[in-house]
């Protein structure tokens, strides 16, 4: 892969202007100028040449992607700060200071919005593609969410009351929590939807239609309320609901996050045939930096949409935040492209590892932080508030711990417990 430097990166964007410079330096009028420059090649003409030279038209990029890798690195690394941010720092505390950065800025469009991106473009680079494949893994892990509030909720909250006696606290939660939608589920469901998109065999613009259809409409019904405890569960995993009181029930909706994954399966199939990243990313990044950084400072300062208060805000998440969560992604794959192609190579082994332990590991870490802060902490000390300086602590342990037990799940226990169980059938 060529290394272009960046004044031969705008002299290789500006060869096909060279003509239109020298007409433009005559003694022509202007209006014979432009009709010149016009008659000589549209606009339309300029942007095809330039998407033409940076695509193929067969797929030329197999193989690990580098930047998706990172992506995922940056999600295992902040995960873990994010959840224990949340859960031990009192609800006012969270509006300011460390705990707003951790919970709204990084917890906001770097973490969850850009796995989902990851997790769609990851599909066209996977050994299993078929739509059968991908909906067989969307059941998959739609089952695993419920499997996962068994592990980190409800046998928690079991141990809890029976070691307290404290029915408010574990008892009365306990079939919310149990039910409850997290990002498996929806992930479960989008990845259902599109292999249902496959198997019907629409265009990729038919797709991301249809998902930013599903984005205003969720929009439109964000904050509804059914009255009804089972009801409001079931309606949660579609739309965002809330009670009477403004209290979140429902946590990455399908509606309203369906983009993310949907427009990063079209990107990575985008990807697949980029024949230049080097010279894609050079202009993508400026222009993602450019439209997203602005949009943040302005709502970052005046507490609103995505980073404003309370959880509806992110778990609800409104179409014009989604469309910057895209152009971010975008913008932060770039970073990370570049970032990588300076790593050593055991570095980028590494990266290339964690990325295959995701589930595992996003499994687990809630394993820990249920276990430490949900039942210990409590349990120990009446409460599970910590200053910020033991919330770090704590999440550089869990971090490590899940990993190093994720990575051993997926390369050695994993196939272990599998052989077993079909010695036993």
């Amino acid at each position: 892969m060529h290394i272009y430097p960046s004044r031969l990166i705008l002299r290789r964007c500006l060869q096909p202007y060279k003509s239109y410079v020298e007409i433009f330096q005559t003694d022509l009028p202007n209006e014979e100028k432009v009709s010149k420059v016009v008659n000589e090649k549209s606009l339309w003409g300029i942007f095809m040449e330039l998407i033409n030279q940076i695509f193929a038209k067969e797929n030329v990029n197999s193989g690990r992607q580098m930047e998706i890798d990172l992506a995922k690195v940056v999600f295992v690394l902040m995960v873990a700060a994010v959840h224990i941010t949340i859960d031990c720092v009192p609800e006012e505390a969270l509006s300011k200071g460390l705990p707003y950065v951790f919970d709204s800025v990084i917890g906001g469009p770097m973490i969850a919005p850009g796995l989902m991106f990851a997790m769609g473009a990851c599909l066209v680079y996977s050994r299993r593609q078929g739509w059968k494949d991908i909906f067989h893994r969307g059941i998959f892990i739609f089952i695993l969410g419920f499997v996962l509030n068994l592990c980190r909720y409800t046998i928690p909250d079991l141990i809890g009351y029976a070691i307290s006696g404290d029915a408010e606290r574990y008892l009365d939660p306990i079939l919310y929590q149990a039910f409850n939608n997290d990002i498996f589920q929806f992930a479960g469901l989008a990845l259902m939807t599109i292999a249902l998109f496959l198997k019907l065999k629409l265009k990729d613009g038919v797709m991301i239609a249809i998902a930013l259809l599903c984005s205003v409409v969720g929009t439109l019904l964000n904050g509804v309320d059914v009255g009804s405890v089972p009801g409001n569960m079931i309606l949660g995993y579609f739309v965002g609901v809330e009670d009477a009181a403004g209290k979140v029930l429902s946590y990455f909706v399908y509606l309203n996050w369906l983009m993310m994954p949907v427009c990063g399966y079209v990107f990575g199939k985008l990807l697949k045939r980029m024949k230049d990243k080097d010279l894609f990313y050079r202009m993508a990044v400026p222009v993602c930096l450019l439209v997203a950084v602005p949009y943040y400072v302005l709502h970052i300062r005046n507490r609103v949409g995505m980073f404003g208060l309370g959880e509806s805000c992110y778990y609800h998440v409104t179409t014009p935040d989604v469309l910057i969560c895209l152009v971010t992604a975008i913008g932060m794959y770039g970073i990370y492209y570049f970032i990588g192609k300076h790593l050593p190579q055991k570095a980028v082994a590494a990266a290339y590892r964690i990325g295959a332990d995701m589930t595992a590991f996003y499994f687990i870490h809630w394993l820990f932080v249920a276990a430490v802060i949900y039942l210990g902490l409590y349990l120990i000390r009446g409460t599970q508030i910590l200053p910020m300086p033991g919330i770090l602590a704590l999440a550089v342990l869990v971090t490590v711990v899940s990993l190093v037990l994720a990575d051993l799940w997926m390369h050695k226990w994993k196939n272990i417990v599998f052989r077993k169980v079909g010695k036993a059938k």
